[in-house]
């Protein structure tokens, strides 16, 4: 009797882990501006997908993104996972196929293509496309490949970039974050004036919305003066603890200050998702992958 009461258990606590990583949750946000020209503006916010799959073809996630009907999608970054070369030991033909499927270009790129025939996408970098990109000869130029196909579709990744949206007052940055500061255990902080130095002065006469994968340098972003960022990478510390929050980053921070949802510092607010997907810890307990939903509206801020 024993031992049938444990395995229902472990059968239970199993079935549990297997909702929580394959679920989906909608969270929202409403903030005012009276920088903001349109009288309303929603976006969805995604990050973090790593070459996922939700349904077929990702049925499940553009379906749910189809009802919140937004008017665009911002995207901050780890689309795509830049997986350990050392598994590519392949002639030089299977060795590029390996790395997009390991990567998830091919589901990520068939899933953005038909995101892009009905919304504009603003696409930010994680620390994955950064990995790509930074070592061409290891991953066979798959960053080469990928931003190729972007292209192709006319999607373009915000490298150190600006996309100003003049009819609606919002001033839109990509923040391409160096290496050195993704690394593991040791804590690097940007420079007081870094942001400044790539985008210049932030804009004052329109609303600024910053894409920036790593939420550490929240301080920095602030300093700054970006009224929205968004941003992704902890996965919501993976397994969350009631009261506690999530257990660990990818930088191995027990409990880390910024798991997920919203922050403040200054004029400033952080929104922390979730994330969308899972990689190097292919789990989600009491942490469901998260679509964020964003609407902005003309008014006093308040």
């Amino acid at each position: 009797m024993l031992i049938f009461i444990i395995l229902a258990v472990i059968i239970l606590i199993a079935v549990y882990i297997y909702t929580e990583s394959t679920s989906i949750s909608v969270t929202e946000y409403l903030y005012t501006f009276d920088k903001l020209k349109a009288d309303e503006y929603s976006f969805v916010f995604l990050t973090d997908l790593h070459g996922m799959v939700y349904g077929g073809d990702n049925e499940k996630l553009l379906g749910m993104i189809d009802e919140l009907s937004p008017d665009a999608i911002m995207l901050a970054g780890d689309m795509i996972t830049a997986g350990d070369p050392v598994f590519f030991k392949k002639t030089d033909e299977d060795r590029i196929e390996s790395i997009a499927s390991e990567s998830g270009c091919h589901a990520t790129l068939s899933f953005l293509e038909r995101l892009k025939k009905k919304y504009p996408i603003y696409y930010g970098i994680g620390n994955h496309e950064e990995k790509l990109k930074r070592n061409p000869e290891i991953y066979s130029n798959a960053w080469e490949r990928y931003t190729g196909s972007l292209e192709d579709m006319g999607l373009h990744i915000l490298e150190n970039e600006t996309v100003r949206l003049e009819k609606e007052g919002i001033m839109i940055y990509g923040l391409d974050l160096e290496h050195k500061y993704y690394r593991k255990i040791v804590d690097r902080s940007i420079d007081e004036d870094y942001v400044e130095r790539i985008f210049g002065p932030v804009c004052e006469d329109a609303v600024s919305i910053l894409l920036a994968h790593f939420p550490d340098q929240f301080e920095g972003y602030a300093r700054w003066g970006a009224d929205l960022v968004l941003s992704g990478h902890v996965h919501g510390g993976v397994i969350r603890i009631p009261f506690l929050g999530g257990l660990v980053s990818p930088q191995l921070k027990l409990f880390p200050k910024y798991d997920c949802g919203e922050f403040k510092e200054g004029k400033s607010t952080m929104i922390l998702s979730r994330g969308i997907g899972t990689h190097s810890v292919p789990i989600r307990i009491n942490n469901r992958a998260e679509i964020v939903y964003v609407k902005l509206k003309r008014g006093e801020k308040q």
